[in-house]
């Protein structure tokens, strides 16, 4: 009975001898990889891939101003969320006061969405509604996304010390329009080619 017990006690102290080595061994692995970090002139890139365009004043209907962008926007992100995010209006709501977002048979809100954070930007703002079916509309009529193509970057590996990156499309819906059921002509759809709705990257 010694004997065995003599030999399960020196068993166990080289299994815990191999999963000690082996634990040093992962510590010293992790802490000798190279470590990446975020190169600075991401912002500047990103702007030169879509023309130094302000990538929300892709979500503007009416014109915007330089100087007032910031206000504007946050103002425009604000009577969303009040007026459409909670629910599809039962009527078409109307005021000069009101933007065109909202004044639509299709009104739609401004919403952030998060990228991955292997993509630049991390994240972005797009078109969204409550609405599947058109406002004080009759018929098929259906609430359908215009979207816009943007590039934007992501991650592809590590080079001395800093995060490449490689340029990919996307898609971002930036308005919603009352769209008519597509027709059918001698077997033959007709309608207007789109972008899928969710893009080829998810957003």
């Amino acid at each position: 009975m010694y004997v065995l017990q003599n030999h399960v006690g020196v068993s166990l102290n080289k299994i815990l001898k191999v999963v000690f080595v082996y634990i040093i061994c992962c510590t010293v692995s992790v802490n000798s990889a190279p470590t990446c970090i975020e190169p600075t002139n991401l912002q500047a890139k990103f702007n030169r891939l879509n023309g130094g365009i302000d990538t929300r004043t892709l979500l503007f209907t009416e014109g915007w101003k330089h100087d007032t962008l910031d206000s504007d926007f946050e103002q425009l992100v604000k009577i969303g969320e009040n007026k459409t995010q909670s629910s599809c209006p039962s009527t078409s709501l109307k005021g000069s006061n009101l933007p065109l977002m909202v004044r639509t048979s299709c009104p739609w809100f401004l919403e952030r969405t998060q990228y991955s954070a292997e993509t630049y930007p991390h994240d972005n703002y797009k078109a969204t509604t409550k609405c599947t079916k058109c406002i004080d509309a009759s018929g098929d009529q259906k609430c359908s996304p215009i979207q816009q193509k943007i590039q934007i970057l992501k991650r592809a590996g590590c080079e001395n010390g800093f995060y490449k990156y490689e340029i990919t499309d996307t898609y971002i819906p930036v308005a919603y329009v009352c769209e008519q059921p597509r027709e059918v002509v001698n077997d033959v759809q007709i309608t207007t080619a789109r972008p899928p709705v969710d893009g080829p990257v998810e957003m």
